[in-house]
């Protein structure tokens, strides 16, 4: 097997290693965050639509403007920064210590107040629990789905139990209903200096990709990483049933091509896009 890291290029190890047994995520997002750090900034095109549009659901879901907002798998605070200079006291939390630090550069070239914490979604409830209640959160850029149904029913769950009365959240993810009826075996996309081929295979919503990536140089393109995962891919009926299961209640769900500009429609089988809308009756207690 193989295993890339930030520090340098690729190298065959031979046996398996230990962080070879690293889950997915910590490979790509903390082991080789520069790796994909760029695939993050290519989307910045889009992150002040899409900030404005989290914000006007969530006025519709009856969140208040300058409300406690947490960010979910923030990255780079594409979304945390915007949505706090709209005045949302916002909460951003996220895997790789890479990702935070540049987070946070970004909240001060900005000038605003936002908070950046490394810390693992999955364990969000333990971790956040002094700074609950919420009064929104947000999932963008299909951020869920590493570790299957049940690992989303436990994060939704969590956000559930760190809710304030009548939070709102809104997730922003890839529409599985499109991407069968679309589906490629096998995909490259780019981003700055870095390409990266994709094949995968589709079972039911599990979608099991091998990734490559490669990076650009005057010579030619050095292998920085290779690397299996899994992914699970929801059509609206099943996100609604895990949002549901968790504890929220669903309001409403809008598509869209996720493109620099956009707007919000009807979901349908052409949607690439889904954005989900679910409340919090009741607030933290009475899940």
């Amino acid at each position: 097997p193989f295993l890339g890291t930030a520090e340098g290029p690729l190298e065959d190890h031979g046996a398996r290693s230990e962080a070879d047994e690293r889950h997915w995520t910590h490979r790509l997002f903390v082991d080789a965050a520069d790796v994909y750090l760029p695939f993050l900034e290519v989307a910045m095109d889009r992150a002040e639509t899409e900030a404005r549009a989290v914000a006007d659901l969530l006025r519709e879901a009856g969140v208040a403007d300058g409300g406690r907002l947490l960010d979910v798998a923030c990255g780079i605070g594409r979304h945390s920064v915007p949505l706090a200079r709209q005045g949302y006291a916002v909460t951003g939390i996220d895997l790789s210590p890479t990702f935070i630090r540049m987070a946070d550069e970004r909240a001060a070239t900005a000038g605003v107040s936002a908070t950046h914490v490394v810390a693992d979604m999955q364990r969000a409830e333990s971790l956040l629990a002094d700074r609950a209640p919420f009064d929104a959160f947000i999932n963008m850029f299909t951020s869920h789905g590493y570790y299957g149904r049940e690992g989303d029913l436990s994060l939704f769950g969590q956000l559930r139990r760190l809710a304030a009365p009548s939070a709102a959240i809104v997730i922003l993810t890839s529409h599985r209903d499109w991407f069968v009826r679309n589906f490629v075996p096998q995909g490259l996309d780019r981003a700055g200096a870095m390409r990266v081929v994709q094949r995968r295979q589709m079972e039911d919503s599990t979608l099991s990709s091998d990734w490559e990536f490669y990076e650009s140089h005057d010579d030619g393109m050095d292998l920085r990483l290779k690397l299996p995962m899994e992914h699970q891919v929801y059509s609206l009926h099943d996100l609604r049933a895990v949002l549901e299961q968790s504890g929220w209640s669903y309001l409403r769900s809008m598509g869209s091509d996720r493109g620099p500009v956009f707007e919000l429609e009807e979901l349908t089988l052409e949607s690439k896009t889904m954005w989900v809308v679910a409340k919090a009756p009741g607030g933290a207690n009475t899940a």
